[in-house]
Order: structure tokens, then sequence, then C-alpha cells
């Protein structure tokens, strides 16, 4: 899958920009949200969200960026929670 490759293309390479690691965080959680992410995306996925995520102080701080956020991030990606799958 092109998406596993490209992220994984991603990781491997270490020490992205913020700005390149936010929109890799952002891709993630749409597809998370869109119900696309299984096997090796998942993994993927999940390396850079712990890395994205040690950008913030706390989890708290994160959250509040993610609410913030989510909803303009996942609008950009073509996804709106009225899609969710079941």
């Amino acid at each position: 899958m092109l998406k596993t490759f490209i992220l994984s293309i991603a990781l491997s390479t270490g020490d992205l920009p913020y700005d390149q690691l936010e929109q890799l965080y952002w891709d993630c959680d749409t597809m998370f949200m869109k119900g696309e992410l299984g096997g090796q995306d998942m993994w993927s996925c999940l390396a850079i969200t712990d890395e994205f995520q040690s950008y913030f102080a706390d989890r708290d701080a994160f959250m509040l960026y993610w609410k913030q956020n989510r909803e303009q991030q996942w609008l950009q990606r073509g996804y709106t929670e009225e899609a969710k799958p079941a």
C-alpha cells in the first residue's frame, strides 16, 4: 500500500521538521477516523504520533491542540465526523 510506503520512508529518515511531522500526524489521525488504518500503517502512525506528541509539554497540552485543530485538519483531508464509519 502506498500510504505504508510513504509513512515508512518518512519514519526512516528521522528528525523530520515539525511541519512535515505535523502533516503526517494529521494524515494518520484522519486515516484512523475514516477506518482506513490497519497493519503496517497502524504501526507507522503510532510511531509518528509518539514523535509528534513529544513536542507538547504534556498530554493535556496535546489534547487541547488536537481539539482546537481536528475539524479543520480532517476537513482538509476529506473527512467530517458526520461521515464516520459505523
